[in-house]
């Protein structure tokens, strides 16, 4: 039933998209579109201090090379979070150690909680103005998550409405492969579906919203990724992004649930830099 609602859901979104690109003829692939190389780099950072002392560090770059007809999309995402913590030691029955000047005896504990290095290249062919011929090959990397490897390889058709290179919605849809490799499990192997869609507004000079969600479907092993952000050009290439993302997997259905230990989920302040 779950499954069913979700599949119809993302079918409605799909049809929904392409039909209110059809109804806006006005907004076809600019004839003069910039080709060649744009990127853009984002970076946070977050520190805590107390009782526990944690960290995270963020980084993502996005590097798109635009022909005449073809568009090569390259994506690399690092999140790596960790935490230091001062634990008393206790004895077997529950009761604390003490040293000889009746001091709880205690230990630094350090630990790990996210390593996440994620890399994508989709390699894009336009048929027509909107309509696309696509390839997609990803690669993830979380041991403290449980993955030791995530490799997808998909192929499929998506539609592309232009405004401008910062302006667009899309959505694509495809078949493909995984494998899922984790650290405490079997690995995992399989057909899957996959589902994108992806809206980038101006709203004026200054502020941009973005929508992304991707997702595959399928396999033993289902995953779901969705990104809403805010960004304020500061000044020139500098602008600041606020950003909300959350990564599910299997039944997890509602991504805003943030205590659900199915779901990683994230808000951060980033700063990003368009490079080209």
């Amino acid at each position: 039933m779950v499954r069913n609602s979700i599949a119809t859901g993302l079918t409605g979104m799909l049809v929904y998209l392409v039909m209110s690109g059809n109804a806006l003829a006005g907004y076809q692939m600019p004839r003069n579109l910039q080709q060649g190389w744009d990127g853009k780099v984002q970076l946070g950072a977050l520190a805590t201090f107390g009782a526990t002392d944690s960290s995270a560090v963020s980084a993502r770059t996005d590097f798109t090379y635009r022909g005449a007809r073809l568009e090569h999309e390259i994506t690399t995402k690092v999140y790596r979070s960790s935490s230091e913590s001062l634990v008393t030691r206790r004895n077997a029955q529950g009761e604390e150690i003490r040293d000889e000047d009746g001091l709880p005896v205690r230990d630094m504990v350090k630990s790990t909680t996210n390593d996440r290095r994620f890399i994508s290249v989709q390699p894009r062919w336009f048929f027509t103005s909107v309509h696309y011929a696509f390839l997609l090959a990803d690669a993830e990397f979380n041991e403290p998550a449980d993955i030791e490897s995530s490799t997808r390889q998909v192929a499929g058709v998506g539609y592309k409405l232009w405004k401008s290179r910062r302006d667009f919605i899309s959505a694509a849809v495809g078949v493909g492969r995984k494998k899922l490799v984790q650290v405490s499990g079997e690995s995992e192997e399989g057909a899957i579906g996959y589902v994108g869609l992806r809206l980038n507004r101006r709203l004026n000079d200054k502020i941009a919203v973005a929508l992304d969600f991707d997702s595959d479907f399928g396999g033993r092993n289902r995953f779901s990724e969705a990104e809403a952000s805010l960004s304020w050009k500061v000044r020139g290439p500098v602008a600041v992004k606020f950003k909300y993302e959350a990564r599910f997997n299997s039944n997890f259905v509602n991504p805003w649930n943030t205590f659900d230990a199915g779901v990683e989920a994230a808000m951060s302040v980033n700063l990003e830099i368009e490079i080209f």
